[in-house]
C-alpha cells in the first residue's frame, strides 16, 4: 500500500476529523482544534511523526517542542502550562489527533510494553512527558513529497 495524499485529500481528512470530534478549544470554540489538526496534517509534521516511529521512538519525540512553540499560552489550543492552567486535556487531545493522522498512513498504536514511553530529553519538550509508540499495520508504506513553492 502506497499512500500519496494531495492537498485536497488532506483538507478532506481535516474535515472528516472535525466532524467526528467533540473537542473544543480554550475559548469553547472549534477554531483552535482546527488549527491543531491542520498543523499535524502538514506533510513536514507528519514526516517527523513517521520518522520517530520508524526510529522506534515515541511518536511525539520530534514534534513536541514545535507543538509547544506553536500552541503556547496565547493560542486557542495551549499545550503548555500557563499559571494555574495545566492544559493537560489539550496535550491529551494532541495524542488523539496524532492517532487519527498516523492511521491515515497505515500505523496503529503499539500494544504491550511499548504502548507508551517517556519522551527522550533530546526532544527539548518541557510539557509533553510521555507519548504513544506506533507500529506499522501490515505492510504500510508511504510517500511524503514536500514541495516548496516560491511566490
Amino acid at each position: 500500500m502506497v499512500i500519496n495524499i494531495t492537498s485536497a485529500e488532506l483538507l478532506q481528512k481535516k474535515e472528516e476529523f472535525m466532524q467526528s470530534t467533540r473537542m473544543v478549544d480554550a475559548d469553547g470554540g472549534r477554531r483552535g482544534v482546527e488549527e491543531a489538526i491542520e498543523y499535524l496534517l502538514r506533510p513536514e509534521t507528519t514526516y517527523k511523526l513517521i520518522l520517530a516511529t520508524e526510529l522506534g521512538m515515541p511518536v511525539l519525540t520530534l514534534v513536541a517542542k514545535d507543538l509547544e512553540r506553536e500552541f503556547d499560552a496565547n493560542s486557542r489550543f495551549p499545550v503548555v502550562v500557563a499559571g494555574d492552567e495545566k492544559n493537560y486535556v489539550f496535550r491529551q487531545n494532541i495524542g488523539r489527533m496524532v492517532k487519527f493522522v498516523m492511521e491515515i498512513y497505515g500505523f496503529r498504536p503499539a500494544k504491550g510494553d511499548m504502548e507508551r514511553l517517556r519522551i527522550p530529553a533530546v526532544s527539548g519538550s518541557d510539557y509533553f512527558t510521555t507519548s504513544a509508540v506506533y507500529e506499522k499495520a501490515g505492510d504500510a508504506q508511504f510517500d511524503i513529497l514536500i514541495t516548496a513553492i516560491k511566490e
